[in-house]
């Protein structure tokens, strides 16, 4: 996995990118939807079809987010531990 630092991309860019993406799933569900109920396809295959849009949006959300909250999770463990500076020490000896 790549966990970086979002030295390059910070985290609300993500997250607005991650809403954008959502939305836009949401709009082919209610597309597929709309052509559905237009009643010229084959209804089993826009069911079908509909199935997999929403498996490949859950899979997306699974895998992107699960980056993410081990993100989150890295940068609470490394921002609730203060460092020796903050403290009033100096760096220990690395003997």
């Amino acid at each position: 996995m790549a966990d970086t630092d979002f030295s390059s991309a910070p985290k609300p860019l993500i997250y607005d990118l991650l809403n954008r993406l959502n939305a836009a799933f949401a709009r082919v569900h209610r597309n597929m939807e709309a052509l559905e109920q237009a009643g010229i396809f084959d209804p089993l295959m826009m069911q079908s079809l509909n199935r997999q849009s929403e498996q490949l949006r859950a899979g997306a959300n699974y895998h992107l987010l699960g980056a993410m909250r081990r993100i989150e999770e890295r940068d609470r463990e490394r921002f609730s531990q203060p460092s020796f500076s903050q403290l009033g020490f100096s760096q220990p000896n690395k003997e």
